[in-house]
């Protein structure tokens, strides 16, 4: 079977030999895959690898077999965190940070192959009522949903979403349904372009360049600042932007996993006595609820669909700046 693999910033598509499920875990046969901005990170060099591994976290699927109750041929995606079970971490809930974790397409073979294993306990069958290609967006809205669960919006919070691009947009959907007194999202790119009409029909009262961000808090935000500013950027540069955004005692949330190290004024953070919340994977459950209920919308983000060999092509387009997401088909 063909996988695109990576290592030491060189994409490779390769014939390899089809996966063999170890004990517990089950084969997808991979229908479709996402482009992800930590993908992008990973061939620039900026999200350092320890060895090759096949790219690929939002997938789409079919399993190959019965398995455990799941019939063969089910519609399904995979949570991307393999997790021991066992270590002090998992015991205390906290899969996710697991010692011993695995995480799909980044530390362990992922979707950009014809078929990949997985635990059988990280599979989520697919509604009929969710479309094929929304659910390459489950692992992203869920990602998107795990910053409130982090640190909760309050109706009629003040938010503002700094980059409005793949996560982004998912993001403005998300904070939409908190029911916020105003929510603004900043672009780094000026003039009107798709994703700015985007952020409007998702929910923005406004949409302003990073160069007119300071207009938004008098606009927006009494002039003091948000009460919540969610770095979504992917760039070293997006934390300043929030930094100047974020009221006094407010709440930054961030969300760029570029892998490089970030001037961060700490001074700043003192000062105004700000909370700096991280947060990743989140609950894919309800991400299919919110998709399957029509509260987050995902037909309008794909910009281009490749097959697995114009696998060059695909990341160019994936990279530049008008292109929201683009994804494999197989």
């Amino acid at each position: 079977m063909k996988a695109l693999v990576v290592y030491k910033r060189k994409l490779q598509l390769r014939q390899v030999k089809e996966p063999v499920a170890r004990k517990g875990e089950t084969i997808i046969q991979v229908k479709k895959a996402g482009i992800c901005g930590t993908d992008l990170a990973i061939v620039s060099g900026d999200y350092k690898l320890s060895k090759p591994v096949v790219l690929g976290h939002e997938i789409f699927g079919a399993t190959t077999q019965e398995f455990k109750r799941i019939p063969e041929g089910c519609r399904v995606t995979t949570e991307i965190n393999v997790s021991c079970g066992s270590c002090a971490l998992c015991k205390a809930g906290l899969r996710s940070h697991c010692r011993n974790i695995e995480t799909i397409g980044i530390t362990r073979n992922g979707g950009f192959e014809e078929f990949v294993s997985v635990p059988v306990g990280n599979l989520r069958v697919i509604p009929r009522s969710v479309s094929d290609e929304a659910v390459v967006f489950i692992e992203p809205l869920a990602a998107a949903i795990q910053l409130t669960k982090m640190a909760q919006i309050h109706e009629n919070s003040t938010c503002a979403v700094v980059g409005i691009g793949r996560l982004g947009l998912l993001i403005l959907q998300v904070l939409k349904l908190s029911n916020p007194k105003s929510l603004v999202a900043i672009t780094h790119h000026s003039g009107k372009d798709e994703r700015s009409d985007l952020a409007r029909s998702f929910g923005a009262d406004e949409v302003y360049s990073s160069s007119e961000a300071r207009t938004s808090i008098v606009d927006f935000a009494q002039g003091i600042g948000f009460d919540h500013v969610v770095e979504a950027t992917g760039s070293p540069d997006g934390i300043d932007s929030a930094l100047a955004l974020v009221r006094a005692r407010g709440t930054i949330h961030v969300k760029s996993t570029h892998g490089l190290p970030v001037s961060l004024d700490l001074t700043k953070i003192a000062v105004k006595e700000l909370r700096v919340q991280g947060s990743r994977c989140g609950p894919f459950d309800e991400a299919i609820r919110l998709i399957q209920e029509k509260k987050v919308s995902t037909e309008k983000l794909i910009s281009r669909r490749f097959p697995l060999v114009d696998y060059e092509e695909a990341f160019r387009k994936a990279a530049a700046p008008q292109m929201i997401k683009v994804i494999f088909e197989f």
